[in-house]
């Protein structure tokens, strides 16, 4: 009866995407693009129609309904909309506005002649 030794030269290389999760860097570079696609679909959720901030160069905004009752509290306080709170001004010395939407609510400061979100928190 023949007896076969196994020779390390003959054991067959892994290969496959399931071996390179073995190295540490694939593994990071796979967990930061999950991240990143997370990222992706929370700001498109965000930018939806109605809702009170944009993603806009790298910044949140205040937009459309959110973005006039900034400008005009008097025009909030309807039902489901967007209500703001008395304004402020920062230690950098900018107008700011604490704002209320649905289950999100945040701070507001004018920059630059826009209303830009600098704070946002979900309730």
């Amino acid at each position: 009866m023949p007896t076969h030794i196994l020779d390390a030269s003959e054991t067959p290389a892994r290969s496959g995407w399931l071996h390179s999760f073995r190295n540490r860097w694939v593994r990071w570079a796979a967990a930061l693009a999950v991240m990143g696609f997370g990222v992706f679909i929370t700001l498109s959720i965000w930018a939806e129609p109605g809702s009170p901030v944009t993603f806009h160069g790298g910044t949140l905004m205040a937009s459309g309904r959110l973005q006039q009752v900034l400008d005009d509290p008097s025009t909030g306080g309807r039902e489901h909309g967007p209500t703001v709170g008395k304004g402020f001004t920062d230690k950098a010395g900018r107008s700011c506005r604490p704002f209320a939407q649905g289950a999100v609510d945040g701070t507001a400061c004018r920059i630059e002649g826009e209303w830009r979100v600098i704070e946002m928190r979900q309730r």
